[in-house]
């Protein structure tokens, strides 16, 4: 999944982009990778299972990109609330970033889904809603991209972080609050089963968009002493008190699990980034790059995991079952998905980046005319 965010997210005025959370999103995408090959894995190989059993928690990585994404979209609009040109150029990033790239990976499984439709979707009985899979709508379906059922609920993030941003920023920790207040309430005695258009608004995942929300406000505040505590106490709520996800985590997953891994990664993020701000990270910060690709990994990463699966199916003869060339296989296939990744974040979604910014100045006249305050 993706944050759906493209700013560089600063620390102070000059600093150069976070760092840390370029990291923490490379971590959250190869969480999914990992959590997806065991999947991947039972499908095309035969003999015993070589991949650990704790890439299984690498779902953990969905809950993870839900706090990172709250975490940039208050840090990036601080100062920036109740303008319309703000609120307008806020909605086309988010537009630009989530959509241009999402279909080009739509459009490579298109044909695919006319010409082999048992490929796609096969726990659903191989059906996809095309309009809704395109627009990212809700859906009693899948997506025709497996992954893309969290960009539905992401964007659903921004809209009401939209209506939030028309409001003066004073209200900004009221806003959060209340909508927290509402979701635990609604969620409380388990997830709502109805209509997509109710499920994904009442969806209690958004607690963890809110919890990293607060965390972007609060970790300025944090010493560099007492950042490696809390990132600590963070892991602990993860490891200690994790929770396994629902069976079906598109339809909700209730309240504790949102609460319980919301506040865990924030918590590690809260260090992470506090330790970032009173310093530097070192050398983990050359993993920033993972960061910069993470929207391609996560979005191509189970296209190539299948590939990579069918043709070792067809390859190995004998090989099949053998230890080591399993793992070779392995190394080779994870090389593969870090290619792709990279190569789709150079050829799509640098360019749209590129083009969205030199759009979005023209279209919101930024260096000509002064901001419209509203209220």
């Amino acid at each position: 999944m993706t944050d759906g965010t493209s700013e560089q997210v600063t620390v102070r005025p000059g600093s150069k982009q976070l760092d840390s959370i370029q990291v923490a999103r490379g971590f959250a995408a190869l969480s999914v990778v990992a959590f997806h090959a065991l999947d991947i894995e039972s499908r095309y190989f035969s003999g015993p299972s070589i991949l650990p059993g704790f890439f299984d928690g690498g779902q953990a990585g969905v809950d993870l990109f839900f706090v990172i994404s709250g975490f940039v979209m208050v840090l990036t609009t601080r100062r920036k609330h109740g303008t319309v040109r703000a609120v307008g150029g806020f909605a086309w990033n988010r537009l630009f970033r989530i959509y241009p790239t999402y279909w080009a990976y739509f459009l490579i499984l298109l044909p695919v889904f006319f010409l082999f439709p048992t490929m796609i979707n096969a726990s659903q009985g191989n059906q996809v809603n095309l309009f809704t899979s395109f627009f990212l709508l809700p859906s009693d379906t899948l997506p025709l991209l497996l992954v893309a059922w969290t960009l539905t609920l992401e964007l659903w993030f921004y809209v009401v972080f939209t209506v939030i941003l028309l409001l003066p920023e004073r209200f900004l920790v009221a806003a959060l609050g209340l909508w927290f207040v509402v979701l635990v309430a609604v969620n409380w005695n388990g997830p709502i089963d109805s209509h997509p258009f109710v499920e994904v608004p009442s969806n209690a995942m958004a607690i963890e968009f809110i919890l990293g929300g607060i965390t972007a406000l609060l970790f300025r505040r944090i010493t560099r002493s007492l950042a490696m505590v809390v990132s600590l106490a963070g892991l602990a709520v993860i490891v200690f008190l994790g929770v396994t996800p629902p069976q079906s985590i598109t339809a909700g997953a209730g309240v504790q699990r949102p609460l319980v891994m919301g506040v865990g990664f924030a918590l590690i993020l809260a260090g992470f980034t506090a330790f970032e701000n009173r310093g530097t990270i070192g050398v983990v910060k050359r993993l920033a790059i993972l960061g910069d690709m993470s929207y391609s990994v996560y979005l191509g990463h189970i296209l190539v995991l299948s590939a990579m699966g069918r043709i070792w199916q067809s390859i190995s003869g004998p090989l099949d079952g053998n230890v080591l060339a399993m793992a070779g296989w392995w190394i080779l296939t994870i090389a593969a998905v870090l290619i792709f990744g990279y190569l789709s974040y150079r050829v799509v979604e640098k360019p749209v980046a590129g083009l969205s910014k030199r759009w979005r100045s023209r279209v919101f006249r930024e260096d000509r005319q002064p901001a419209l305050v509203i209220g």
